[in-house]
């Protein structure tokens, strides 16, 4: 397991050595996950090709993301699987951010639910999942002055479970909704002594059940003619871990605790889409929340006889960000019973880092363009069932960011600058790529 450090603001090294190790042997005993998840690379070979521009079209298991509204306008049983892997060219400061957690499996899953009547082909469900190796979840949390890209932490490295159900409410309208789910952990963690034979402190672990609502209204006007609303809550697990030990006979207590580990923001999309002859085309326009967003940082409370230290954390570091997302696909026919349809799609979402001076802390984000190309094959008659094969791939290019840091002058020195051994200093750095791909193999039955 990749270890973990503390990130906070902290009265002296000694508590930040002690909280670190408290929070990385606590994650390492826990599992952690990898993954490469459905906010940040796409879900499915489609949805990564086409840079996530799907909530006017997607009908099928991935509309549980996308747009639970798209169930509703579904039809059959299908079923797809997808291996997807995530690789970083992303460098701070001249170096790379090299993943730890690159690779898992996309799985999505509708069916019309048989009820006779009035509710004949009215009721859909769907599941959506991301499905690390092992494990449930990994959090990492950084020292307090390291550089990284708060965009692409944490987001990704846990297990993915959604569940929505559909409702076709009239011809060429419906509704739908889901849960984003991720259950509950609680617990001591066991820890082995360290190479030296001391004993190692106490831990235990609890991270609470959380559950974010996935919504959205779907309405075709007629054929050819789609548009999409989806509403995204705001995802993040609250976590604490404490720790206790006794060094020389002293009793030692330390809890480090996090409101917004593995936090995706409050997401509004509006879409649109329309078919051109043997061509599809959708715009995607989002709102995401992130000025809600507390920070990569943990917070750490030690408690001695006598003593109580608590660490301070700075705060507004994320701005909200309006982003737009453009797809397009081409059918071509092959033989009598199959089709290639080709996938593009193109993005661009501006940086949701603060432009504030930075003390301390060394955070990176940059403007973000999105370019995606893909492909499906469809094989209707191969085996009993409709058979489909896509490949996607994208890249999302972060332009560079740079910050000039000031260097403490005075014996007290304010909280926007930082001495001359600070990582960031005197010029803070990044850029880079984010690469995402997939390929996936569905059945329609």
């Amino acid at each position: 397991m990749s270890p973990s450090t503390a990130r906070a603001r902290l009265p002296f090294a000694g508590l930040a050595g002690a909280a670190g190790a408290a929070l990385a042997a606590t994650l390492g005993a826990a599992r952690p996950a990898r993954g490469s998840a459905f906010d940040v690379s796409g879900f499915g070979p489609a949805g990564v090709a086409e840079v996530g521009a799907r909530a006017a079209r997607a009908d099928d298991g991935t509309a549980t993301f996308y747009n639970p509204g798209g169930l509703g306008l579904g039809q059959g049983v299908r079923l797809e699987i997808a291996p997807m892997l995530a690789v970083s060219s992303l460098s701070v400061q001249g170096q790379t951010q090299a993943l730890a957690d690159p690779a898992g499996a996309s799985l999505s899953f509708d069916a019309t639910v048989p009820f006779t009547g009035v509710l004949h082909d009215r009721i859909r469900v769907g599941f959506g999942a991301y499905l690390p190796p092992a494990g449930v979840l990994h959090l990492v949390a950084h020292q307090s002055d390291q550089p990284f890209f708060p965009y692409y932490d944490n987001r990704t490295q846990r297990l993915v479970i959604i569940p929505a159900v559909g409702v076709r409410l009239l011809e060429g309208l419906a509704i739908g909704a889901g849960f984003n789910v991720l259950g509950g952990v609680s617990g001591p963690a066991t820890v082995e002594p360290g190479a030296s034979g001391a004993s190692e402190p106490r831990l235990a672990l609890t991270a609470s059940t959380a559950v974010a609502l996935n919504a959205g209204v779907r309405f075709d006007p007629r054929p050819g003619v789609r548009f999409g609303f989806t509403f995204r809550q705001r995802f993040s697990a609250p976590a604490v871990v404490d720790s206790s030990a006794e060094i020389a006979g002293v009793p030692l207590s330390i809890s480090v605790a996090t409101d917004s580990a593995l936090f995706d923001p409050t997401t509004l999309v509006a879409a649109a889409s329309f078919d051109l002859g043997r061509a599809t085309v959708e715009l995607d326009a989002s709102y995401a929340l992130w000025s809600a967003y507390e920070g990569p940082w943990v917070t750490v409370k030690a408690t001695l006889p006598g003593v109580n230290l608590l660490s301070a954390l700075p705060t507004g570091v994320a701005r909200d960000v309006v982003s737009l997302r453009g797809a397009g696909t081409y059918r071509i026919d092959v033989g009598r019973r199959s089709d290639l349809l080709l996938r593009a799609g193109a993005g661009f979402e501006p940086s949701m880092l603060q432009s504030a001076q930075q003390g301390v802390t060394n955070l990176v984000d940059g403007d973000k363009l999105l370019l995606g190309l893909g492909a499906s094959l469809t094989l209707r008659s191969v085996i009993p069932a409709t058979l489909r094969l896509g490949a996607g791939a994208s890249v999302q290019r972060v332009f560079p960011y740079a910050q000039d840091k000031r260097l403490c002058t005075t014996a007290a020195c304010p909280p926007d600058t930082v001495d001359a051994d600070n990582p960031g200093a005197p010029r803070l750095t990044g850029q880079g790529a984010f690469w995402s791909m997939a390929l996936g193999i569905g059945v329609d039955l």
